[in-house]
């Protein structure tokens, strides 16, 4: 019997080596293959910073912006919050953006003085300036302008909003502008969405499009939809859209990769300038005009000034944005016109008696030397605030109006 339990206990023990020598392999491997895959991992996130830092140095894109600073407004859906200030910063900017308790990017209101002159300045993102400090847009450098002649008491507000639309602009007027007691209005009409945006801005119900929501502005029903897998990856794909300029260049070239072999409908072509207008932007420009006119109404009724300033899109002004747009998506440059949109809103105005300042012709000039607006933002630099600043100071100078106005108020224009 000793002899059979010696043999089994042996044998016990030559399969227990042979356990732990299979064990002690099989850690080996697994440590291999975790080295291996940590190797590799680091390899892809050290390829990844590289391509983000080739990306940021070669191509910056513009990355998406997500800024909290807008509240909900029942009357015109939205508008900035009180007593705002946050940093804004891009691959060509960063500047510091801040509101008063009125709740407009400008210095706190005080009450009117006895011979001020105050214009208030409507507008959407092109006006409010995004990428421009508040003393370099085109509202400051006008009343620093129109104050250089000793006398004058001018206060222009910036009462611009981002995102914002003609029917808003018109409607924060009505519910504000006795609080604010403005004896002008300057209007920036901006061609690039000016046209669609108010009749964009109501579904067929009456309902608003979109909503504030954690002082962001969401479109309702894409907000509804960001469920299962796509709405898991939301927080994610949003997180790497406004840090990572490489995710965006990716995200854009694929995007039109797609487009171009017909698996995603291609970008949605300028149609503000379009020869013929579609159905959607005919119907936005008639419901502007039917805004321009009631704003016309009511300024005169409160014995108020009206400007409308139209302010460009960068394919009117540098033109190699718009023969680099053409190129990469293959559309045909003679159904365009590109002067069409200030056409039409001089002609109208001028039809409608309203004071109107097309700045584009200047602006396209200087921009052959200069660059006016910023080519990946696409909004106005400072070089471009300054120049609509001067042409609107020497408006005011040589026109009629501005002739009764230095009679009015005392106003004279800087030589």
């Amino acid at each position: 019997m000793s002899l059979i339990f010696r043999s089994l206990a042996c044998k016990s023990n030559k399969f227990q080596l042979l356990f732990i020598s299979s064990l002690t392999f099989e850690n080996k491997k697994m440590r291999s293959f975790a080295k291996n895959l940590a190797l590799l991992m680091a390899g892809v996130i050290v390829a990844l910073l590289l391509s983000e830092l080739i990306v940021r140095i070669a191509a910056p894109q513009r990355v998406d912006t997500l800024r909290p600073i807008w509240q909900s407004d029942s009357n015109i859906v939205f508008r900035l919050k009180n007593n705002l200030a946050i940093t804004y910063s891009q691959f060509e900017f960063e500047v510091a953006e801040s509101t008063n308790s009125f709740g407009i990017r400008d210095r706190e209101l005080s009450p009117k003085r006895t011979n001020e002159y105050r214009i208030l300045g409507l507008g959407d993102s092109y006006s409010y300036a995004n990428g421009v400090d508040l003393n370099d847009t085109y509202y400051k450098k006008l009343e620093k302008c129109l104050n250089q002649k000793e006398g004058n008491d001018v206060s222009v507000l910036n009462c611009a909003v981002p995102a914002n639309t003609l029917l808003q602009e018109f409607g924060f007027l009505k519910k504000y502008g006795g609080q604010l007691a403005p004896d002008a209005v300057l209007l920036g009409f901006y061609v690039g969405n000016d046209f669609t945006d108010s009749y964009d801005l109501y579904d067929e119900d009456g309902k608003p499009r979109v909503r504030v929501e954690d002082g962001y502005i969401v479109s309702s029903k894409l907000a509804d939809k960001q469920t299962g897998l796509r709405g898991f990856l939301f927080p994610i794909r949003m997180f790497l859209a406004t840090k990572s300029h490489l995710y965006v260049f990716t995200r854009n070239r694929m995007s039109e990769f797609l487009a171009h072999i017909g698996l995603r409908s291609a970008p949605p072509p300028p149609e503000f300038c379009a020869k013929e207008f579609s159905d959607r932007v005919q119907k936005g420009w008639e419901l502007d005009q039917r805004l321009l006119q009631e704003m016309s109404k009511f300024t005169r009724q409160h014995n108020l000034r009206l400007i409308v300033v139209v302010l460009p899109e960068i394919y009117q002004v540098h033109t190699e944005a718009w023969e680099s747009y053409i190129r990469t998506f293959g559309i045909d440059s003679s159904l365009y016109d590109l002067d069409k949109p200030q056409r039409l809103v001089r002609t109208f105005c001028a039809e409608n008696n309203i004071e109107c300042l097309d700045v584009l012709s200047e602006m396209r000039s200087i921009a052959k030397t200069k660059q006016m607006i910023y080519p990946i933002d696409a909004h106005m630099n400072p070089e471009g605030h300054d120049l609509v600043a001067r042409l609107l100071c020497e408006y005011v100078g040589r026109t009629s109006k501005g002739k009764d106005m230095i009679t009015k108020y005392g106003i004279r224009s800087s030589p």
